[in-house]
């Protein structure tokens, strides 16, 4: 079996479920929690997150040692797995290629990794995995990090208030007594929250997207390049 060897990402921050929360509340007005619950905060949360991890996963780098020759390779050991977007084979850290041999692949049902280059992985090979995988909030769902940075920490705050907004526009609808322009207008402003949330992490994604493809694409500037037209 593979194992991983190492993996890099997005280092943890120091907020949590509870300080989320909070700034949840305080956007509600409702610090007491009067109104919604903190189950039904945490719900909204956990909506908010499943949508960030939809639009802007976190992303990760493993190493997968292989202890058999083959070109089917299992993907279990790289826990969370959402996406594979590159695959570096043969890697050699004390002496990594240039540029990376990145290879052509596809994954099958049950986290299976297959390369389709002409040769086949031989036992002991190192495969370099760039892959994504979920957010996650520190004690939401037992988790033990938060791994998204303070502009994705905003925007949780934006989008766990609209879900709120949402959640309780629903309940005051089923009730008799409620107040018809009151339920609407709190289902607009849910509706502008989350439509706000949407909206900015759009942005951030397809900025993200952009850099990324642009470090792609550029080459390395060095005293060997003379190509004045690119200066």
């Amino acid at each position: 079996m593979p194992t991983i060897t190492g993996t890099l990402s997005t280092g943890p921050t120091a907020a949590t479920l509870a300080s989320l929360r909070d700034r949840v509340e305080a956007t509600l007005q409702d610090s007491g929690n009067l109104i919604w619950s903190t189950a039904t905060l945490d719900e909204a949360i956990r909506r908010t997150l499943d949508r960030l991890n939809w639009i802007m996963p976190r992303q990760a780098i493993g190493l997968i040692t292989l202890a058999a020759a083959g070109r089917e390779i299992s993907l279990a050991s790289l826990t969370g797995l959402l996406e594979v977007k590159r695959v570096w084979w043969n890697y050699d850290s004390a002496d990594p290629a240039h540029p990376p041999a990145f290879c052509r692949f596809e994954v099958w049902p049950g986290s299976i990794l297959y390369i389709h280059d002409d040769s086949e992985p031989a036992a002991g090979d190192v495969i370099r995995v760039w892959y994504t995988l979920p957010h996650t909030i520190q004690n939401l769902d037992s988790a033990s990090t938060t791994t998204m940075d303070a502009t994705l920490q905003a925007l949780m705050v934006t989008g766990g208030a609209g879900y709120a907004a949402q959640i309780r526009a629903i309940e005051l609808t089923e009730q008799v007594t409620a107040d018809p322009g009151v339920t609407n207008k709190l289902n607009d402003w849910a509706r502008n929250q989350i439509a706000e949330f949407r909206t900015q992490l759009r942005n951030i994604a397809n900025i993200e997207s952009t850099r990324q493809a642009q470090m792609v694409r550029m080459q390395p500037l060095d005293r060997w390049d003379n190509r004045d037209d690119e200066w």
